[in-house]
């Protein structure tokens, strides 16, 4: 029985092994080795590269659709949202100039985890906007999502923020830390907090698209798999 027992404890742990590989997954911490961050790093690259960015709107500003993205770096559906639904926006619709997309802060699962969230939060998010005043806050953002680690975890601390802006070889990395100070950036942090409020958003990911047609939500449904249909029939309604 004590073998069998073993038997069935170790294959349960080679499932959730395997279970966590087969689906992808993100990173919790970091990655380990220069060849990890380098494949890390391209895949963000050849998803971004070539596409303007200003602050944290990526695309053209005068692109006919624009979405406005509330969200919150530690939020694990936004995690799922940017890293599943997000890809096939870019490339149909962001680089082909047909639409933008700016994000905004909205404090969410990071309030919910830390006694002092609001505090975490307002770090992590500057250091996101401090990336893009160099115009790279998407491959800031795309990294954390990447690396976003366990909720509740304390994770995100000065070396985790660091260690991701030291990912990005374009990034000035003696500028941004000069801006993480900036309260300016602080201020914008806390203003898109506030515009989220005054917009009825109650959680992240909320994604709002205006067009020539007026402006709609998106449904919630577009942060599981196959969501860009719900994006997509939001664009058509807007456009």
């Amino acid at each position: 029985m004590q073998r069998l027992a073993g038997i069935v404890l170790l294959s349960v742990a080679v499932i959730a092994v395997a279970v966590g590989i087969s689906t992808g997954g993100t990173a919790s911490h970091p990655p380990k080795t220069q060849a990890q961050r380098s494949a890390l790093y391209s895949q963000v690259d050849s998803l971004l590269t070539g596409i303007p960015e200003s602050g944290t709107t990526l695309g053209n500003p005068a692109a006919p659709v624009s979405m406005t993205y509330y969200g919150d770096l530690e939020c694990p559906i936004c995690q799922e949202f940017t890293l599943n639904t997000l890809p096939q926006f870019i490339e149909d619709d962001v680089r082909t100039g047909k639409a933008s997309v700016t994000y905004r802060s909205f404090c969410t699962a990071t309030c919910n985890d830390y006694s002092n969230g609001q505090a975490v939060f307002d770090s992590q998010q500057v250091a996101a906007y401090a990336a893009g005043r160099q115009g790279l806050f998407w491959y800031y953002a795309e990294l954390f999502y990447h690396e976003q680690g366990q909720e509740g975890s304390g994770y995100v601390t000065p070396s985790f923020l660091n260690g991701i802006a030291g990912q990005i070889p374009a990034l000035d990395k003696t500028t941004w830390q000069t801006d993480l100070k900036d309260p300016d950036l602080l201020a914008q942090v806390q203003a898109d907090q506030q515009t989220g409020h005054s917009a009825g958003v109650q959680g992240t990911p909320t994604l709002f698209l205006k067009g020539p047609k007026g402006e709609m939500q998106a449904p919630s449904g577009v942060v599981e798999p196959g969501g860009y249909s719900g994006l997509a029939s939001t664009i058509k309604a807007v456009l």
